[in-house]
């Protein structure tokens, strides 16, 4: 029943997705609607403790590239600028961040993997000060309704183009609309026993129509074995901040 049940709703995004290509002539706001179709069934879907909306990381001193979809625990965390159409986040508020793609190419994916790394790492470093860092990073995927590369050609050229980053740096999932997944990173070390061919190298490539449904039962388990990552706001400044002068 739950693979039947997401295959047809995988069917009727790509189907949205499609319609949306033969009435918008501007990249710009198709891209953005295929974005709303992915975060409108997360939204749906994930347990009401998760948020899902578009916007940014707030680091310590500086903001992330803006997220396609970003996916945050609204119940721990407080949440800048909430009503904007690009709220900012603090890092523990953050489950995931995903860049969504109409058609998935290469230059595409080469681009991605970049933003992957330099996201990781700057959100990595600011949990150093934190009493009690999540047990588990943050996930970052990609979602393409349509792609230039079936799964296991993409899995090679994601090698390649991951080739010599830390492995917590990957990207952790690709879903394919309609052909399948990719896992990687975070997620391949957490959530798969099979053991990797080549130590460091850890990417498994599934071809399945119903993408969708391994992309969600993945996601939600991953989601809630993270559990609750308390704020600790103060903990992202650097240590030497002036906070004040004790007068009592």
């Amino acid at each position: 029943m739950y693979a039947d049940y997401f295959n047809a709703l995988g069917e009727t995004m790509a189907a949205e997705s499609r319609f949306m290509g033969t009435l918008y002539d501007h990249r710009g706001k198709l891209g953005e609607n295929r974005e709303a179709l992915v975060s409108r069934f997360l939204r749906d879907y994930l347990p009401r403790r998760f948020g899902v909306a578009s916007g940014f990381a707030a680091f310590a001193d500086k903001l992330s590239t803006q997220q396609d979809v970003v996916v945050f625990d609204s119940h721990s965390n407080p949440v800048l600028f909430p009503e904007s159409a690009a709220p900012l986040f603090p890092p523990s508020a953050l489950v995931a961040a995903i860049e969504v793609k109409s058609r998935l190419t290469k230059p595409e994916l080469r681009a991605t993997v970049a933003k992957t790394r330099a996201f990781k790492q700057e959100l990595r470093a600011t949990f150093a000060h934190h009493p009690a860092p999540p047990r588990l990073e943050a996930l970052v995927c990609l979602f393409a309704f349509e792609s230039a590369l079936d799964p296991l050609p993409a899995a090679r050229v994601l090698g390649a183009l991951e080739a010599g980053i830390d492995p917590r740096d990957r990207l952790d999932m690709i879903c394919l609309l309609g052909h399948g997944l990719l896992l990687g990173g975070s997620m391949y070390a957490e959530t798969t026993r099979l053991e990797a061919t080549e130590p460091g190298q850890q990417r498994l490539a599934v071809e399945f129509e119903n993408s969708l449904f391994l992309f969600y039962s993945r996601f939600l388990d991953y989601a809630l074995a993270r559990g609750e990552v308390r704020p600790q706001l103060m903990s992202y400044m650097p240590p030497e901040t002036p906070m004040g002068v004790a007068v009592g």
